[in-house]
């Protein structure tokens, strides 16, 4: 078999993607390149011409792969979406959970409603503002209050005949039953606009002269309505600064404070003129140099968020003009990353600099959560990636095996599986954990995490080890077993024991105070499997419920119908016992009751 610097003599000099992968066929690296033979090659050079962290890597890499792509913006896309996907190691890995919430207007309807998210989905039937840090649920209920808008979906709007709640209340014109014509709607949705975009004149002149006509048409409670309306304006405007008073664009200032392992970044969005919030989070920092890691950094923020008017950046950085093709391509329309020098910018620019390095500072003082579970289960390197695992049955009947994915700390749901054991009979956690974890690391698709947390104790723990050792896997592994409570026969005396930590090759058990970091860590991952496992447990035995259930007999009542009175009643036999009158409250016409009472279960 070739060498790994053999093999890359035969690859091809167009634009694509490559991944590292080490002995086990994780995913170590995802890169791009404009000529993909000469930048593999690059990473085959003397140890020290090469950055101590890419040394680290090349010693771990043991397969090699590349996609070639038309252009090396495809390149760039797809580079993206599989860090996104596959969080390797050695790429700056953004949390899942960091989106902030945004105000959307959706004009797929003739009225268009108003509605809050933090997932984003490019459509030019929907308008975003945002993203908002802080002050989100107040701002929203100003919003409809002030303008009324609607924030139903468009179902309850099409079946409503007569107004609902927020009408009654005044939050909503109630445009469902034509109490607003479309001009006085379309107006609404104009003002809020304004004040979503931070035009406070714009928006006070265009109040006032409603407020103006409707007091010379002597409509004066429509008057009092909107002067209320200008003072909750003020009101609410007033605890803001703006920080750039002639921009009425939206501009996200990107600040950094570099260590040598890691950075730490900040983003302030700046909506028209308004400091409305901020984004901070730390990142490791990637291979080959400061460039590289500023513009990875920038691409997966905002393959997740929707990229401003303007990006102002401290420092500049190679391929920036790629990365702006990039934004573009997601709004359908330029995104400027400028490198500013004005004073105004400069002291924006600082302002974000200064807080990356005191958010650094404050974190430095202390170890997280994974980096202290490092030091407890004496680990090669910290677990960035955790899976749990967590047996659940009932009276031996349908076991089903949870695995949950932690990254970065944080629950990956996107990586939760089920396993429902194949070669089990009966109730046997041991045999149940020993199947799913092997079946777990033939999975070539999803590469293994750095550690496995079994929910268990001596029992479950030795299963894990036999699965692992079958399979030649070094992969740690340990066990939490629950607390345990002791007792005599007074109440005096009920003792209740700690969460112990049992790992391979040691007699006793590890025991950690419960304020812990490490220890909290383990417990979530723990509970997180158990409560997975026991839904997905019910899940299936409420399924096995419906399939057997002697209603299916009965004609007329259909899938959804049975559902629907076994969760009403339970089980069979209540609603054997049921009254007709109880049963036609739960649905059923004259036939079907007849039946049931007759020649039902």
């Amino acid at each position: 078999m070739e060498s790994l610097p053999q093999q890359i003599t035969h690859w091809p000099t167009q634009p694509g993607i490559y991944m590292m992968r080490d002995e086990h066929e994780r995913i170590l690296y995802v890169g791009k390149a404009k000529n993909l033979k000469n930048r593999i090659r690059s990473y085959f050079q003397a140890p020290e011409q090469l950055t101590p962290k890419t040394r680290i890597l090349m010693k771990r890499v043991r397969q090699l792969e590349f996609t070639v792509t038309q252009t090396e913006l495809e390149a760039l896309l797809m580079e993206c979406n599989l860090i996104k996907k596959h969080r390797p190691r050695f790429n700056i890995r953004l949390k899942d959970d960091k989106n902030y919430p945004y105000f959307v207007l959706d004009f797929t309807h003739p009225f268009p409603r108003f509605r809050t998210t933090r997932k984003v989905v490019i459509s030019p039937s929907l308008k975003y503002f945002g993203p908002y840090s802080a002050g989100a649920t107040e701002i929203s209920r100003f919003l409809l209050k002030a303008f009324q808008i609607r924030d139903c979906s468009d179902s309850k709007f099409s079946n409503r005949s007569r107004p609902c709640l927020n009408y009654e209340i005044g939050t909503c014109t109630a445009p469902c039953v034509d109490l607003v014509s479309d001009t006085a709607y379309s107006l609404q949705i104009r003002q809020a606009i304004l004040f979503l975009k931070g035009k406070k004149t714009e928006l006070l002149k265009s109040l006032k002269k409603e407020m103006k006509t409707a007091s010379d048409q002597q409509k004066y409670e429509d008057a009092r309505r909107v002067r209320d309306k200008i003072q909750a304006l003020e009101k609410i405007t007033a605890k803001q600064n703006a920080v750039l008073t002639d921009k009425i664009k939206d501009i996200d200032v990107i600040g950094c404070f570099r260590a040598q392992e890691s950075t730490q970044w900040i983003i302030l969005f700046i909506r028209g003129g308004f400091l409305t919030g901020r984004f901070s989070q730390k990142t490791n920092s990637v291979l080959d140099s400061d460039d590289e890691t500023a513009r990875s950094f920038i691409e997966q923020y905002y393959t997740q968020n929707i990229p401003p008017n303007e990006v102002w950046l401290a420092e500049d950085f190679k391929g920036r003009e790629n990365t702006a093709a990039l934004l573009a391509q997601k709004t359908g329309a330029p995104v400027p990353l400028l490198v500013k020098r004005g004073e105004r910018a400069l002291r924006l620019l600082g302002m974000a600099q200064q807080n990356a390095r005191l958010i650094f500072e404050d974190k430095e003082k202390t170890q997280t959560a994974s980096e202290l579970l490092q030091q407890v289960l004496s680990l090669a390197e910290t677990p960035y990636a955790i899976e749990g695992i967590d047996v659940s049955n009932l009276q031996g009947t349908h076991p089903a095996v949870a695995l949950v994915h932690f990254a970065a700390e944080s629950p990956l749901k996107s990586r939760y599986r089920v396993y429902y054991p194949k070669t089990v009979e009966g109730q046997d956690d041991y045999a149940s954990i020993f199947e799913t974890l092997s079946r777990r690391l033939r999975d070539k698709e999803n590469a293994p995490p750095d550690l496995f947390i079994i929910d268990g104790g001596k029992g479950q723990l030795a299963s894990a080890i036999r699965a692992l050792k079958e399979l030649e896997s070094d992969i740690p592994v340990c066990a939490i077993a629950k607390a345990r409570t002791e007792s005599a026969f007074t109440r005096k005396d009920i003792k209740q024991t700690q969460d112990r930590i049992f790992v391979p090759g040691r007699k006793n058990p590890i025991l950690l105070r419960e304020n812990n970091p490490a220890l909290r860590l383990v417990q979530r991952v723990r509970d997180e499997a158990h409560r997975f496992s026991v839904k997905s447990h019910h899940t299936r035995k409420r399924k096995a419920t419906l399939e057997s259930s002697p209603l299916t007999d009965i004609p007329g009542i259909g899938p959804k119908t049975k559902a629907k009175l076994l969760k009403k009643f339970g089980n069979i036999d209540a609603i054997r016992s049921a009254t007709e009158d109880e049963l036609r409250a739960a649905g059923l016409n004259s036939r079907q009751i007849r039946y049931l009472l007759t020649c039902g279960p």
